[in-house]
């Protein structure tokens, strides 16, 4: 478990998708943040995190791999495109609920109605900040899932090289690699496995 979370240090950003936008902006709507700077701090997380994943997958670019860093333009566009979406929305009154605008107000609504995820992250983020929030946050669940795996492994009688055995397989295959994105699954996913220990 201890190794599992130290290799996660090698990735600390780059793995958001569109609906971490969602998750963050709720959770520091939840911790009390303003409309304005919920948004701003969700999109500077959510841009950094692209300009990442732009830079590892130039680094492994065959043709490429020497090119300039792709990482600060693609930040630059990133947080410009993200920042007008959010305040023509500001602008034209779109300022209910826990999300930041950035799309139509029903598609928001999809979300306003999950805060399970978000209510667990605000004490992540309040205690380290966005960006390592959400990764302590990540690893937390990501861990507690490897844990109940092996939990789930004993209570059905499978002996202990076995149990631990399918807690690193947790680790290792899919299952670990969606429990570290910043989205709602790892949460559930561990609390399935919590069900039956």
């Amino acid at each position: 478990m201890a190794v599992f979370a130290l290799l996660q240090l090698a990735n600390v950003t780059g793995r958001v998708t569109p609906d971490t936008k969602n998750y963050v902006s709720y959770a520091l709507s939840l911790k009390g943040e303003s409309k304005r700077d919920a948004a701003l701090a969700t999109i500077a997380y959510y841009c950094e995190s692209r300009a990442s994943m732009a830079h590892r997958r130039q680094n492994v670019h065959v043709d490429n791999f020497h090119g300039p860093d792709p990482a600060p333009r693609v930040r630059k566009e990133c947080r410009e495109r993200e920042w007008r979406r959010v305040e023509a929305r500001l602008a034209a009154g779109q300022t209910g609920g826990h999300t930041m605008p950035h799309m139509p107000e029903r598609f928001m609504a999809i979300f306003e109605v999950r805060p399970g995820y978000p209510v667990f992250l605000v004490p992540f983020l309040t205690l380290f900040g966005v960006t390592w929030g959400v990764w302590t946050a990540s690893v937390v669940i990501a861990c507690a899932g490897g844990v109940l795996a092996f939990l789930t492994l004993r209570t059905l009688g499978v002996p202990v090289p076995l149990a631990l055995t399918g807690q690193a397989l947790y680790y290792v295959l899919p299952c670990g690699t969606t429990a570290m994105r910043p989205m709602t699954e790892g949460l559930m996913m561990a609390l399935i496995l919590a069900a039956p220990t």
